[in-house]
């Protein structure tokens, strides 16, 4: 089973009350499809569960008569396809005329908001699962339609992009944030949980890499900066002695031959000095160092 079923899935199983909602996930669910031809409503589809919902909202919204078959297709390999039609019949005027209302309030009121995205995401909409990558697209065949789901998503803050892909206008998301966004408004909870708690593990899991990555870093860099020292001192020490430099600069050379893989802090920590303070120090030794490679 594909993430995207099974998230689809949960959706399937969910009934909703309210009419103008229900309304807005049909019309969303069309509107993709572009199922409206004047004088009658057909929508054909590959997904059986889907075909059985727009056949229940269809019976929840209207008396008119509606129609279901299937026939077989052999474009990408024999499947069956559902075809799902409203002839034009008394009270069909009236039952178009319903989806104004959704059209004019799809941007103002948040059920039909998130009935209309539903329909969308249930007719052309592919999630993938977190663990892989955070992605939700919408691969919808109408310019039209694909520039009022861009639009409508804007106008909630979603960082939204739009492009195209196989032909198709495609709005999608990548924003984890944003994406559970989308879930929660089609009514996906339980693996809209699920889908959150595997950002905050993999979360975890990213930030202990860095640490342990930083750690690892740092602990490079001490060594390497540690090999830097010693060798600037043995080579002092071979070329006029340790006994020519100043008291101070004695004791660290000791304390950093002694200690070759102690950071500058756990250096100064033995002779209570600062970090700084045992910088300025190395920089010093570093420099009668360099003076004398200079003499060479």
């Amino acid at each position: 089973m594909s993430y995207t079923f099974r998230i689809k899935d949960e959706i399937f199983s969910k009934e909703i009350d309210s009419y103008d909602e229900n309304l807005a996930e049909i019309y969303g669910i069309l509107y993709s499809k572009n199922a409206f031809y004047g004088k009658k409503i057909e929508i054909t589809l590959e997904n059986y569960l889907l075909s059985q919902r727009v056949v229940e909202l269809f019976k929840k919204l209207t008396k008119l008569k509606t129609f279901i078959k299937y026939s077989i297709s052999k474009k990408l390999g024999e499947h069956k396809v559902y075809v799902v039609t409203i002839p034009y019949q008394m009270g069909y005027n009236k039952f178009l005329d319903s989806f104004r209302l959704i059209e004019e309030q799809l941007d103002k009121r948040e059920n039909l908001y998130n009935g209309f995205l539903r329909g969308l995401f249930l007719a052309c909409g592919y999630i993938k699962d977190p663990e892989k990558e955070y992605a939700i697209d919408f691969f919808i065949d109408s310019e039209e339609v694909a520039d009022k789901l861009y639009l409508l998503l804007k106008s909630r803050n979603k960082r939204c992009f739009k492009t195209t892909k196989r032909n198709k206008f495609l709005i999608y998301l990548r924003n984890s944030e944003d994406i559970m966004d989308v879930l929660v408004a089609v009514g996906i909870l339980k693996e809209f949980f699920k889908y959150e708690e595997t950002i905050m593990l993999k979360e975890i899991k990213n930030k202990t890499i860095r640490e342990i990555n930083w750690e690892v870093a740092n602990e490079t860099k001490t060594l390497n900066t540690g090999r830097k020292h010693v060798l600037m001192i043995e080579y002092i020490d071979r070329e006029i002695g340790l006994s020519s430099m100043t008291s101070v600069l004695q004791e660290m050379a000791m304390l950093r031959l002694q200690n070759p893989e102690f950071s500058l802090h756990e250096l100064g920590d033995l002779i209570n000095l600062s970090k700084s303070g045992v910088r300025n120090r190395f920089k010093r030794i570093e420099k009668i160092y360099n003076d004398l490679k200079e003499e060479e």
